[in-house]
Order: C-alpha cells, then sequence, then structure tokens
C-alpha cells in the first residue's frame, strides 16, 4: 500500500511539472513550449491576422478584400449605397433640371421648360440665330457623350467646336479637326448621334471616325454633310432616310460598299465619293439628280468619284462623266486632280 501511494504521488508530481499552453500552431497564442493543452488556443477572425490586419486588402483602405461591397459612393448620385464601400464606377445622375425621379425641377429653372439647360454665358464660338441661351438638352447631351467617349478636355458642350443655334436647336455644328472645329481628332460618335434631328450642316472632316451610327438615318433636316478624311468605313443603310441632303462630302475615306437607299436622295446636288475603295453601286445610282460632268461657278465639280476600284459593270452615268476619275487635292480641296480607277488587280 505504502508503494502505490508513493507511485501515485509520483505520478501526480510528474503530470504537475508539464507546461500547460496552446499546442495548436495554427492559433494565434501557440506556445511551442507547452507540453500539455490546456484549451486555451485564440484564433483570429476570418479574413484577418492575429494582429487584427486584413490577409488581402488590394486597394489599402482597412477593409478586407472579402468583405468589400461594391456601389456608388458619391451621396450625389441618384443611385448612392450607403453601405458601399468601394465605388464601382457606375453612379447615375438625374437628367439636368430633374431630380431622380423624374420630377421637372422648374421652379427654379430659366428657361421655364425642363427640357432645355440656360447658360449664363456662352463662348464666343457659339451663334444663336434665334432665341435666347436656352439649349436643348437633348442636343446637349449628345455633345456631352462625345466629350466622354473621346476624352475632351471641354468643361461645357458649348465649347465643342463652332456651334450655330436658332430657337434652343443646334442647327449647325463645325466639329472637324482644325481651328474652328474641335482642334482634336474624333474618334467614336455616339449612338444617339441621330438625336441632332435639327441639324443643317455638319462639318465633320479630318477625324479619326471610322463607323457612322445607325441613328444617322434620324438626321432627316440634315442638308450638307462633309464626312472627309476620317477612315470612315461604312455607309449606313437608310441614309436614303436623309432626303433633304444637297451637299455630301465623303471623298478621302475607306468606304467599300453603297446601299441601295442612296438612290433616294433625290435633293443631293453635290455628291463626292473619290478616294474611297468603292468596288460596285447600286442600282437606282443614275436616277440622282446630279450634274454628272459639269462645274459649278466656283469650279467645283458636282460629282466626282476617282480613286476607287470601279473596274467592272459600271453605271452608264457614271462612266460616261468627265469626273469619273476626277478628285479634289486632299488639303485645300482648291483644284482637281486627275485619280484613276485602282483596277490593278
Amino acid at each position: 500500500m505504502k508503494k502505490l501511494i508513493i507511485l501515485l504521488m509520483y505520478f501526480i508530481f510528474i503530470s504537475c511539472s508539464q507546461k500547460e499552453g496552446c499546442m495548436d500552431s495554427s492559433a494565434c497564442n501557440f506556445d511551442d513550449k507547452a507540453e500539455n493543452d490546456d484549451s486555451s488556443c485564440t484564433y483570429s477572425e476570418e479574413y484577418y491576422d492575429c494582429d487584427s490586419n486584413c490577409l488581402f486588402d488590394e486597394n489599402l483602405n482597412g477593409i478586407c478584400d472579402e468583405l468589400e461591397i461594391l456601389g456608388c459612393t458619391d451621396l450625389n448620385a441618384c443611385n448612392y449605397n450607403e453601405n458601399a464601400t468601394e465605388d464601382d464606377g457606375l453612379c447615375s445622375y438625374p437628367e439636368p433640371n430633374y431630380d431622380c425621379d423624374g420630377n421637372c425641377l422648374s421652379y427654379n429653372y430659366e428657361c421655364g421648360d425642363c427640357e432645355y439647360t440656360f447658360f449664363t454665358e456662352v463662348p464666343h464660338s457659339i451663334n444663336i440665330l434665334s432665341g435666347n441661351n436656352c439649349f436643348k438638352n437633348q442636343d446637349l447631351d449628345v455633345i456631352n457623350q462625345i466629350i466622354s467617349l473621346n476624352n475632351l478636355d471641354y468643361n461645357s458642350p458649348l465649347e465643342v467646336g463652332t456651334q450655330t443655334w436658332y430657337d434652343g436647336r443646334l442647327r449647325i455644328w463645325i466639329a472637324g479637326n482644325y481651328f474652328s472645329g474641335v482642334n482634336v481628332p474624333l474618334d467614336t460618335l455616339p449612338e444617339n448621334f441621330g438625336n441632332l434631328d435639327d441639324l443643317r450642316s455638319l462639318y465633320l472632316e479630318w477625324n479619326n471616325i471610322k463607323v457612322m451610327p445607325e441613328s444617322f438615318e434620324n438626321l432627316t433636316n440634315l442638308i450638307s454633310l462633309y464626312f472627309s478624311n476620317n477612315g470612315l468605313t461604312n455607309i449606313i443603310n437608310n441614309i436614303g432616310n436623309l432626303t433633304e441632303l444637297y451637299n455630301l462630302d465623303l471623298g478621302y475615306n475607306e468606304i467599300k460598299t453603297i446601299p441601295n437607299s442612296f438612290a433616294e436622295l433625290t435633293n443631293l446636288q453635290y455628291l463626292w465619293l473619290f478616294n474611297n475603295q468603292i468596288e460596285t453601286l447600286p442600282n437606282g445610282f443614275c436616277n440622282l439628280n446630279i450634274n454628272w460632268s459639269e462645274m459649278d461657278p466656283a469650279w467645283y465639280p458636282y460629282f466626282a468619284i476617282g480613286g476607287n476600284e470601279l473596274c467592272e459593270n459600271i453605271p452608264e452615268c457614271i462612266l460616261n462623266s468627265s469626273h469619273f476619275e476626277s478628285s479634289l487635292d486632299q488639303f485645300y480641296y482648291s483644284f482637281l486632280v486627275e485619280m484613276p480607277q485602282n483596277c490593278e488587280d
């Protein structure tokens, strides 16, 4: 019995002499000297280390990437999200002179109509033929889209090119890449471009615009369109909708085909298609009311189509035209140049 008591006391002594502590190596208080786990292990919260620092925080804002909430963080936006921790770039705002619910704020609006915006001052490049400093939002929105899409450095849509307005609508817009225009090349036109439906004259020369938006078909009041030197590759299928067109300059582009509706441009008097890649012309092309071979009093041709690839099945009116292989000099359009069709291949 005495020996049993001594042995029991020995085991108690041995047990009491073992160091207790946390023996889980993944715990924050892991003790590598502990010999007996005392269930005291503590662990970091999910997504954090033991010092309460985020394991992943790419933008270093103190919020772990896994806990970030994307949303609009602008208090002035219609879709502001008070729970968002990181802006998603998708903030939306009310239209000018409207609140977020689409209600008109006419009580503090100079023009008395939410469809227009009043400008206290306008640039010298603005010509107002009739009306006051109220400009239709429908037109301003298109120009703002152009500013955004092309990353232009303008503070107001009224600063873009030379503009002529009539009763709040844009009538003439000079937006070519030169001094009186935008003076910086445009690459893209927005799909809502057709909302400029009161436009009468449009100048877009010397830009880098490759595609004519389909909404161009809505420019039914357009009389003059100057779209040369752009690298333009297409003409919209419904160009025939532009029945008021009188002047059309599409020279020095990369156009390959002419749509069938082209024959519906019955008011067209000047048509310049030189220096493109046109291979064929649509049926009815000769029905256009154009003087195919004559010059106007200023010695400009009414028609010229040199420098294309018209080699076979050429309509008689074109083949017999004095300007079948004529072009204008590229930079100033000041004199005729001979430009044969490219039929080498």
